[in-house]
């Protein structure tokens, strides 16, 4: 059986002989099947097979040995006190679950009944890949990866990456089409916070973008209950396309984060490369693979500890605790903010500034006072070089503009912070929020004219030539 977390070099030629052989190593715990109702009772000689094989597999495979001991301990018990009896292959499937973890909580252990796995596992492949339905959602869902967004502004891209981590080419060649429109980014944040694992070697390819060819890092190390086969797990070597060294990575986590999408965050945060920003993840930190028993009865079973280079210490049970812990704001929302913080600090010309204060006022402009909107603009309703006409209501000021020849178009105003007001949708090409009016006041306070600008998706500000007096 082919392990989770493999140590061998990603292969970019590498074609799988079954959809099945491409599927085992990917699948997690938090993978949910869907299977027909298992009623039929499983016979008594078969549940003494089923159980000791179980039993066996944990001695052989499970990597502590004092923890598998125990459970074999607990089924041969149950076995011999007739627990299992009369149960159909779901409940006995449950059942088993239960008592394991009962003993020792791993999320990764678990016992189900799937026939068509169970027939996979069992017989033997003709060597073709079928088509078949996991093989098309998996092309339907990108192969993991669902969306690559760029922001010029702040040079960020954005990769969302709900996964699951995939050990198939295809999946290599959509990670690195993602990771090369991101290669000249300053800032990079992939988010797995729905990501609940897969394949390890997914998480070394992503985290080999951000390392020199030659300075390869110690990523990950695997233990097994044969010490003799303990692996240590590095970046790659060679990764297709441009490597970006120099981005700051920010990546996102949550609750639904598991397995080897934790063992990428995990990794990336003791490597002091990345980071982690969120809610703490699942905390299932051992490796596994399928195994069938009988009766369409598998287990997923977890044999290799992983944990942090030169460490005993990995996220079973805990999980990864983020850098910056978000708890109730929208974790994207937070490292947006940081971004343009860090922005703000670094040394920049007069027009890139602008830029930064402008986005910064845009992240705080939930924070604007809304009342006495018209008391405190008194003389901002009017007229202004012909084409232009402010008039204010109870919800708020609008800005209508007329032109020979054009529809009459109106555009509410929404204040942005004092003497500063959004023109809504105007320009809305570069965004709905693009458009700005400035108030000019002179030294008695009163209004003396306005100037409009508009921030352009190519990152400049442009500034209207001539400003708008009022009539």
């Amino acid at each position: 059986m082919r392990q989770s977390n493999s140590n061998s070099h990603f292969k970019t030629t590498a074609k799988l002989s079954s959809t099945l052989k491409a599927l085992l190593p990917v699948l997690s715990f938090l993978l949910i099947f869907a299977a027909p109702s298992y009623t039929q009772v499983v016979g008594n000689d078969n549940v003494q097979r089923i159980v000791h094989k179980l039993a066996n597999e944990l001695v052989d495979k499970y990597p502590f040995p004092t923890i598998s001991e125990k459970y074999q301990s607990t089924l041969l018990k149950n076995l011999s006190e007739g627990k299992y009896n009369n149960l159909n292959e779901s409940a006995l499937a449950g059942k088993l679950t239960s008592d394991l973890a009962k003993v020792h909580r791993d999320v990764h252990l678990n016992i189900f009944a799937n026939a068509d796995l169970f027939k996979n596992l069992t017989v033997p492949s003709n060597g073709e890949e079928a088509p078949n339905s996991e093989t098309e959602s998996l092309r339907r869902g990108n192969y993991g990866v669902k969306s690559v967004e760029m922001d010029a502004l702040t040079s960020t891209a954005y990769i969302n990456f709900p996964g699951p981590f995939l050990a198939k080419q295809e999946a290599f060649e959509t990670a690195a089409a993602a990771m090369n429109l991101a290669a000249y980014s300053k800032h990079v944040i992939i988010d797995i916070r729905s990501n609940g694992g897969g394949s390890g070697e997914m998480g070394r390819f992503l985290a080999s973008y951000f390392y020199e060819a030659g300075n390869e890092q110690f990523y990950l190390n695997g233990f097994y209950k044969d010490r003799t086969k303990d692996v240590q797990e590095w970046t790659y070597s060679y990764v297709p396309g441009k490597r970006n060294p120099g981005a700051k990575v920010y990546i996102l986590v949550g609750r639904g984060t598991g397995s080897a999408a934790e063992g990428f965050a995990y990794a990336m945060q003791k490597l002091h490369r990345a980071a982690i920003v969120g809610d703490t993840t699942a905390g299932a930190g051992i490796a596994g693979t399928y195994a069938p028993l009988d009766n369409n009865l598998v287990v997923f079973l977890p044999f290799k500890m992983v944990v942090g280079p030169y460490t005993n210490t990995g996220w079973e049970g805990t999980g990864v605790i983020p850098d910056s812990l978000t708890r109730q704001t929208d974790a994207l929302a937070a490292v947006r903010v940081m971004i343009l913080k860090e922005i703000a600090k670094a040394p920049s010309s007069p027009a890139e500034q602008e830029v930064v204060e402008w986005l910064i006022d845009e992240n705080n402009s939930t924070n604007t006072p809304t009342s006495n909107l018209n008391g405190r603009y008194a003389g901002l309703a009017g007229k202004y070089n012909n084409h232009l006409t402010i008039t204010y209501a109870a919800n708020g000021f609008t800005w209508t503009r007329t032109e020979p020849g054009k529809a009459v178009q109106h555009y509410q105003l929404k204040e942005l912070k004092p003497d500063v007001f959004t023109i809504v949708d105007l320009n809305k090409d570069h965004g709905p929020n693009s458009s700005r009016v400035y108030i000019v006041r002179n030294a008695s306070g009163k209004i003396e004219s306005l100037t409009r600008k508009t921030l352009l998706r190519n990152g400049t500000i442009y500034t209207t030539a001539q400003a708008f007096q009022p009539l």
